[in-house]
């Protein structure tokens, strides 16, 4: 399981440094709690920080499988830095099926029905 995480915060990484439009503006600057806020209680929320050895770039993954969305936020923290971390940067979106890059508009679309009043 460890290395099954490791591969997909490497994966994830790789896929979103080649995007260049994940970078853009089209992205808010987003923390994981206002994707729980925004879409309820994910099905899934893992991350890489207590991982042995613990990997230069933590990452945390918040999934929702009904919609095939996985959001990926990295530590806002220095290289080597012990965990917990109290700051995360959104770093993008992913399909959990492939760990495709989802664009906003399609993250919006597939998590509508999820939307907090």
């Amino acid at each position: 399981m460890r290395f099954y995480k490791l591969f997909v915060a490497f994966l994830s990484l790789l896929s979103l440094a080649s995007s260049p439009q994940v970078f853009s503006a089209e992205f808010p600057s987003i923390l994981p709690e206002a994707v729980i806020a925004k879409y309820g209680m994910p099905d899934v929320v893992d991350s890489t920080e207590y991982d042995k050895p613990r990997p230069p770039l933590v990452t945390k993954f918040v999934t929702y499988k009904k919609e095939n969305v996985r959001f990926v936020f990295f530590a806002d923290a220095p290289v080597g830095s012990p965990p917990p971390y109290k700051k995360w940067k959104f770093l993008g979106g992913q399909d959990p099926r492939n760990n495709s890059v989802l664009k906003a508009e399609e993250i919006e679309k597939r998590m509508a029905n999820r939307k907090q009043k």
